[in-house]
């Protein structure tokens, strides 16, 4: 497989150093909104630099892109790849809307290619064994589940839903990939850290589940946890039968230029996505971990939550489908 990347900036920074791990000459090059940024990440990268997204899209060396520009830009460019009978692995959160992910869905199954949401955190090998352990009753019926992150970001970056679509969207799709679909959703949120007063900088989401689990996600961007067992992101499952927590801050290294590209759980999560995209989904024609379905509930739930700040009351989930028709 051959890739493209459109989005030339930090994450696509992660996904090409691990994507040269496993097939140096996978990468065929890139296209980014900003000239100076594109023309020094190829100058650090090596590949090609094309003029334009449609240029590389025509490109027949290309089989997949990566799509990693802002959220608001990623549905079209999505839909121009699928368009151009590629495969697909889009940055989260994947759109703006749910009917957009549900008319992606669509447009792969159409062309027969893959659209996989890039949710890399299910990606690492610890959260796919807890996942195998919980699958095979080793936990048995599982009782509360706890997703939580905390590290401080710059003040002046905050806007609003910056927190909900940026860090919560990771939260809800582990829960998802943990627990399924809960029936109901309480969240609040507050501001401590952002200049912008107006932008939630702490947010916590309880969903209820018909069989009585409670899934606890929590997100800040509003201070580290410097204590000497930090819940910078933290898991932990608790079953009737056993328990399993997947911590990072286990493997740190080089400096910190940005929140978290210190740490090389974060990294290698990119790792075991493209390796998961490239080996099993686009070669051996397996499902994602993480589906388009995950994606549509996972954008379902968090306009649920925005609702319960704005309400402050607990609501009921009405989900959508993929296949249903979109407007």
């Amino acid at each position: 497989m051959r890739i493209g990347i459109i989005g030339l900036g930090n994450v696509a920074e992660l996904h090409l150093t691990a994507l040269k791990e496993l097939d140096p000459d996978a990468y065929v090059g890139g296209w980014g909104r900003t000239a100076k940024r594109a023309e020094l990440f190829v100058e650090r990268f090596g590949g090609r630099l094309y003029a334009s997204p449609e240029t590389l899209l025509a490109d027949e060396a290309i089989d997949a892109v990566i799509i990693c520009t802002n959220a608001a830009s990623h549905f079209a460019f999505a839909k121009q790849a699928l368009l151009a009978k590629k495969h697909v692995l889009i940055e989260k959160p994947i759109c703006e809307r749910p009917e957009q992910i549900q008319e992606l869905a669509q447009l792969a199954r159409e062309a027969g290619k893959v659209c996989m949401p890039s949710h890399n955190y299910v990606y690492a090998e610890t959260m796919q064994r807890v996942r195998a352990h919980i699958d095979a009753g080793h936990l048995g019926e599982i009782l509360n589940f706890w997703a939580i992150y905390n590290k401080r970001h710059p003040a002046e970056m905050g806007s609003p839903d910056l927190t909900m679509s940026e860090l919560m969207v990771h939260h809800v799709y582990c829960m998802l990939y943990f627990l399924g679909r809960p029936a109901r959703i309480f969240a609040t949120g507050s501001n401590v850290h952002f200049d912008d007063p107006q932008a939630h900088d702490q947010l916590m989401i309880v969903a209820e589940y018909p069989n009585g689990t409670i899934a606890n996600l929590w997100g800040s961007f509003s201070a580290d946890d410097r204590s000497r067992d930090p819940w910078s992101v933290y898991f932990k499952i608790i079953g009737k039968n056993g328990s399993a927590v997947v911590p990072w801050d286990t493997t740190k290294f080089g400096d910190a230029r940005l929140p978290f590209w210190d740490d090389g759980t974060y990294w290698d999560s990119f790792y075991q996505i493209q390796k998961f995209f490239l080996g099993e989904c686009l070669t051996n024609k397996r499902s994602p971990l993480s589906t388009m379905d995950d994606a549509l509930d996972t954008a379902v739930i968090m306009d649920v939550a925005r609702d319960s700040i704005a309400l402050r009351q607990s609501i009921e989930i009405a989900y959508i489908n993929v296949d249903d028709h979109f407007a």
